[in-house]
């Protein structure tokens, strides 16, 4: 693994943007070359041909692989410095870490005072946080500090016998993350689908690793186990057992009161489980009832979570009308969120999920022509290319789905050319055979005159049709290719089989 490529692969707008200011601030020859370099490495056009790349930053000089390297690492050194730059405040736990971090740099500035001082903040927000493991190293630090101090400015014995007291609760902490590893760990190990009740595999697994009832009795680690034993029913892909899990789990929280304003997010991302797996065994009705739940709670806590999860929130509820039949409630929902200030950190994402849900409604409502004109707003130079190249091609799927629909064969035709030649790299992926293979129908079905009236073009439709996979909730299609064929075949409207492969 190549890590400088993977921080940049997977950076954030803000980040590539913060980066870029960051890097340029010395406004040197070199600064110009990093920056080069961090573009080549974002295009993607190099990546496997480093000789290629090297000529490219060093065009007139020859044998220049030490200065390249030099160049990989110096970029990686600026990337991590922007990166603890743009998030040094991003939750309580690395503010505590920073405020250690000044004051060791104080104590080699032989700056004591301002080093305790520093320890003394970090002491406060790791307390509040409960963060025994960093209130371990502050009480150290704050006792080997107490030796610069002439007077009595720092009782060491004060911070000793802090340190003892603090060291009980880290202990349990430990033997708790231990307990967490190891259930964990024999839960994935053992085969959990074939056990018939998950709460008796989980006891039994305590049991089996003599892991103590007052560990197991602590909310975090009850928190901790739960989420594993999701995962690994998400992973056998037993949504029925997931969902009778999550829910009951949900509700011995509640009565436990486990759920308080340090485990909220957890009770959020518990709700939102719970939500997808509803609707993934297509309980649209329940499903509906715990996004509202989900809705209350983001209120709460000052609406602690709210800007991360709000669009969670509007998305299941679109899922849940269009899959209901409740297209007129979707259509409204879409338009009135489409503007909300809440969606502007990743603006170009959420046009897409939106126009392309729009777009989709009006189709499904019989208006293709209105629909044809909202997917056009993705096309725009300031969204388009800011879409990933998946997002890009999906778009790209539903407009010659669109066009065809609205009897416009030619441009579909000319269309099918541009999609093969712009996404030729995607289409050789296995995970886009379907795709590929769609893409070939439907340019030999615009081809042929009177097509679904061709005894040879039919037989091909059919082996399309019945060989494509079956609807799955969350597969992230817009168009499931395999039941819109289905459609043609039997001169329905593609709404209609969907509807139908959405019920229960």
């Amino acid at each position: 693994m190549d890590s400088l490529i993977e921080i940049i692969k997977n950076l954030k707008k803000e980040e590539i943007r913060n980066f870029k200011i960051f890097a340029k601030r010395f406004h040197r020859q070199e600064d110009i070359k990093i920056t080069t370099l961090f573009d080549l490495i974002r295009a993607g056009d190099y990546e496997t041909d480093e000789k290629a790349m090297i000529s490219k930053l060093f065009p007139q000089d020859k044998d220049v692989s030490n200065a390249y390297y030099r160049l990989k690492n110096r970029l990686k050194t600026e990337l991590e410095k922007s990166l603890l730059n743009l998030h040094h405040n991003l939750d309580e736990k690395i503010e505590t870490i920073n405020l250690i971090t000044l004051s060791s740099i104080f104590s080699y500035k032989a700056q004591y005072d301002l080093s305790i001082y520093y320890l003394k903040k970090a002491e406060k927000t790791a307390i509040q946080n409960e963060y025994y493991d960093l209130l371990d190293f502050i009480y150290s630090q704050i006792i080997e500090l107490s030796y610069n101090f002439i007077f009595d400015e720092i009782n060491p014995l004060e911070y000793i016998e802090k340190r003892k007291e603090n060291s009980g609760k880290n202990n349990v902490l430990m033997e708790a993350n231990n307990a967490i590893a190891a259930v964990s760990y024999s839960l994935r190990k053992s085969n959990l689908s074939k056990a018939s009740d998950v709460g008796h595999a989980l006891q039994g697994t305590l049991e089996e690793l003599n892991i103590a009832s007052e560990i197991y009795k602590i909310p975090y680690v009850k928190v901790k186990i739960s989420h594993c034993i999701r995962g690994i029913l998400f992973q056998n892909k037993d949504f029925v057992r997931l969902e009778s899990y999550l829910i009951d789990t949900y509700n011995d929280f509640e009565e436990e009161k486990i759920f308080t304003k340090s485990t909220h997010l957890s009770k959020i991302t518990q709700l939102t489980w719970i939500v997808n797996t509803l609707m993934v065994n297509k309980k649209w009705d329940e499903s509906t009832k715990y996004t509202e739940k989900l809705y209350d709670e983001l209120h709460k806590f000052n609406k602690l979570y709210y800007d991360n999860f709000i669009w969670t929130y509007y998305q299941s509820l679109i899922t849940n009308y269009i899959s209901s039949n409740r297209l007129d409630a979707a259509i409204l929902l879409l338009n009135q969120i489409v503007e909300l200030p809440a969606h502007k950190g990743m603006k170009s994402l959420y046009e897409y999920a939106i126009y392309g849900n729009l777009a989709l409604c009006h189709y499904f409502k019989g208006n293709t022509s209105e629909a044809i004109k909202v997917l056009a707003r993705l096309f725009l130079k300031d969204i388009y290319p800011k879409l990933s190249t998946e997002n890009q091609f999906s778009i790209s799927i539903i407009e010659i789905i669109l066009h065809y629909e609205n009897k416009n064969p030619d441009y579909v035709t000319y269309r099918i050319g541009e999609i093969r030649r712009q996404f030729r790299t995607l289409l050789k992926n296995d995970t886009f055979q379907d795709e590929k293979a769609f893409l070939k129908l439907l340019l030999n079905i615009c081809n042929k005159a009177d097509a679904l009236h061709d005894k040879p073009m039919l037989i091909q439709m059919e082996h399309f049709a019945s060989s494509a996979p079956k609807v799955q909730i969350g597969s992230g299609k817009y168009i499931e290719l395999g039941l819109w064929v289905r459609s043609k075949l039997d001169k329905r409207h593609y709404y209609d089989y969907l509807y139908e492969a959405l019920q229960a």
